[in-house]
């Protein structure tokens, strides 16, 4: 039986790092994450970690990178992994995102 699973998620960053998306895809093989910068004027700092296993060792797949007012991040995997972890944090001061993602696997 094929699956999907998609969303779409909205927040506000604070001072410290705090999962805009905490994805569980061990029976996902295709998965694609858009991050928006939803704020009209200020940047926010963004990472993304993968995990062999829920609990295990984070992996940064992404390192710390800005995304400006009005940008777009994307993202696609195709590799394994049991989890996928999307951090925000303030950049320039505290700014909203929006969050889309969507995996497929048999």
């Amino acid at each position: 039986m094929w699956k999907v699973d998609q969303g779409s998620l909205t927040g506000t960053t604070a001072p410290a790092y705090a999962a805009a998306l905490d994805w569980r895809v061990q029976d996902l093989s295709a998965k694609t994450i858009l991050l928006k910068n939803t704020d009209p004027t200020s940047s926010f700092a963004y990472k993304l970690l993968g995990y062999a296993f829920g609990g295990g060792i984070a992996r940064e797949l992404v390192p710390e990178t800005t995304l400006l007012a009005g940008e777009v991040a994307e993202f696609h995997y195709d590799r394994q992994w049991d989890r996928l972890v999307l951090q925000v944090k303030n950049g320039s001061g505290a700014a909203a995102y929006a969050v889309d993602y969507e995996g497929q696997g048999a």
